[in-house]
């Protein structure tokens, strides 16, 4: 392994604080690896988020979300329509310059032991400081590197270190409680995270060491948050699942979901201008085809007229065109 790109001036102290940190939460998979290779000169995209951003070819039920069993791979398994995917073909970039480390129950910072030491089932994916060593081990970051895209924030816990997270496990048993339905009372029984801690200052604070990473090794690219695509309409208190191209169900109390999704967005754009990069909102070009819209841009459940495995709630095609356009517009402002 080879020494790390000398500049000017020696590293400064915090981002060799930053350097420690990413190897420290880096898991087994990746630890050991240097932080950049000295010679990388960077692959021109890279890309690190979670299910939204992988969109993967499996449903966990009738295709498992597991790598084809290759433990190391933790779920990463992409979608050739998804959108950093496009994304790529409308900056041509061929597939030898472009990183997608994007991964199925990636997350910002929630690992699987909260620090008081209780487990939360389901925190195995991957986190930003783990994907961007990975990233790095593949020679990823360098002065070629044109645009670092981030996309994450649904399957972690809020606030940090709780054990209360809205990923899709949570958000569908929430949706499907007929009785108790997912209003902002779900937060005070322990059933939803607590909205008021998804805020832009939090939000930056959990990515701000992996920002500052990115930006010593790839000093000439972009960097963007990406957010979420419309899910419902910023005063809308109901939820919907199509199913089967048949049914749609629909869960008239879910204020805390709608408002979950749109304050998480809220904070990636607060925290782009906290740390001075860029955010892209997603909900722009997807507004008006949410989950109980007429034309829904997100997956049904075994959905036979779009694609009948894939992670329900997650972009159809069409909402990742969508969204990989949106992320290209900005770039012309480079």
């Amino acid at each position: 392994m080879m020494s790390f790109r000398t500049r000017a001036a020696a590293l400064p102290f915090r981002l060799a604080a930053a350097v420690a940190v990413l190897a420290a939460a880096c898991s087994a998979g990746v630890a050991g690896a240097d932080p950049a290779p000295a010679a990388a000169e960077g692959r021109t995209l890279v890309v690190m988020g979670d299910s939204f951003a992988a969109n993967p070819s499996c449903d966990g039920v009738l295709v498992k979300c597991d790598g084809n069993k290759d433990a190391d791979s933790h779920e990463c398994l992409h979608r050739d329509t998804s959108w950093p995917v496009q994304l790529s073909a409308l900056m041509n970039v061929p597939a030898s310059d472009f990183e997608n480390a994007t991964c199925t129950n990636a997350s910002i910072d929630s690992g699987p032991v909260t620090s008081t030491g209780k487990e939360v089932p389901g925190r195995d994916g991957y986190t930003l400081a783990q994907l961007a060593l990975k990233a790095s081990k593949n020679g990823a970051f360098g002065p070629r590197t044109q645009v670092v895209a981030i996309q994450l924030g649904a399957n972690d816990e809020w606030p940090h270190d709780s054990a209360t997270a809205a990923d899709a496990p949570a958000q569908l048993r929430c949706a499907f409680n007929m009785s108790e339905g997912c209003n902002p009372d779900a937060v005070e029984q322990g059933r939803w995270p607590d909205l008021n801690s998804v805020t832009g200052p939090a939000y930056a604070d959990r990515i701000r060491k992996v920002v500052e990473y990115v930006k010593y090794y790839a000093p000439n690219a972009k960097i963007q948050l990406v957010g979420y695509p419309e899910l419902a309409p910023a005063d809308s208190n109901v939820w919907c699942l199509d199913v089967m191209g048949v049914f749609r169900y629909v869960q008239p109390r879910a204020g805390a979901i709608n408002q979950f999704w749109n304050r998480l967005n809220d904070a990636e754009r607060d925290a782009a201008h906290l740390l001075s990069i860029d955010y892209v909102d997603a909900r722009v070009p997807t507004a008006g085809h949410g989950l109980c819209s007429p034309d829904p841009w997100l997956l049904a459940a075994l959905d036979p007229k779009v694609n009948l495995v894939g992670l329900p709630f997650h972009p159809t095609p069409r909402g990742d065109t969508a969204v990989a356009a949106e992320v290209y517009s900005h770039l012309a402002t480079r």
